[in-house]
């Protein structure tokens, strides 16, 4: 399932519980009676009063041109109304059409980059090799949990569907966002006095489990992958 598609998802099960805390009867993707091949993305009913919502984002929008058409078949009816929910999509950064996730064997080689500029003293340049090694591997995590993050995006965007579709865990959430913390304020050129060559020395060794988590056929649980000592040498 794609960003966009998931993002959509996720803001239809919010309002479903919220509807459902309200008292309401929540259907999810259902079709209506009188409007032969339409799915709802959500119908809610209480008492005398019926409400269908739909969820888009401005992308998806624009590829279903027919909401006043549905908007004005379904409040036409006597107790039924129609909500049009715009939702947010996760931000298209400016990159290069041809970019691609990284493969494993990049993530690795990724990493031995990291751990040779730490070697030569270069812990600003090691840890942002680290990093990007880090969010290809949680990417290849989220994938494998369904959720395929294509275009280049904010890391806490790719953090954040990680850790909600459960590919990694709060805690590693906690600590990778520490991280990014340091990330964005060298990657933009700012000073940051408490970076050193340790915490560079943490985000190799992070990356390293995190490639063996995406990697291994029977992956350990979420909240083990930056908790476990070395999982390479388990």
């Amino acid at each position: 399932m794609e960003d966009i598609a998931i993002s959509e998802r996720q803001f239809i099960a919010k309002k479903a519980a919220e509807y459902r805390s309200r008292g309401y009867e929540v259907f999810q993707e259902i079709s209506l009676d009188f409007m032969p091949g339409f799915i709802a993305d959500l119908v809610v009913r209480k008492d005398d009063e019926t409400r269908v919502i739909e969820v888009k984002t401005r992308t998806s929008l624009a590829v279903t041109p027919q909401m006043t058409e549905l908007a004005e078949a379904i409040s036409s009816r006597p107790g039924w109304s129609f909500d049009l929910l715009v939702v947010g999509e996760p931000e298209r950064l400016e990159a290069p059409e041809s970019a691609q996730s990284f493969t494993e064997s990049h993530i690795d080689r990724r990493i031995s980059q990291a751990e040779r500029a730490l070697a030569m003293g270069f812990a600003e340049a090691a840890f942002l090799l680290a990093w990007s090694a880090c969010e290809a591997a949680v990417r290849a995590l989220a994938a494998a949990e369904g959720v395929e993050i294509k275009r280049v995006t904010n890391s806490s965007y790719i953090l954040g569907q990680a850790v909600y579709h459960g590919a990694i865990s709060r805690n590693d959430d906690e600590y990778l966002s520490g991280m990014l913390a340091y990330r964005n304020a060298i990657v933009h050129g700012f000073d940051v006095p408490d970076f050193d060559d340790e915490r560079a020395r943490d985000l190799i060794a992070a990356a390293k489990k995190l490639l063996q988590a995406s990697a291994d056929p029977e992956p350990i649980q979420p909240a083990d992958i930056l908790a476990a000592p070395d999982v390479r040498q388990r």
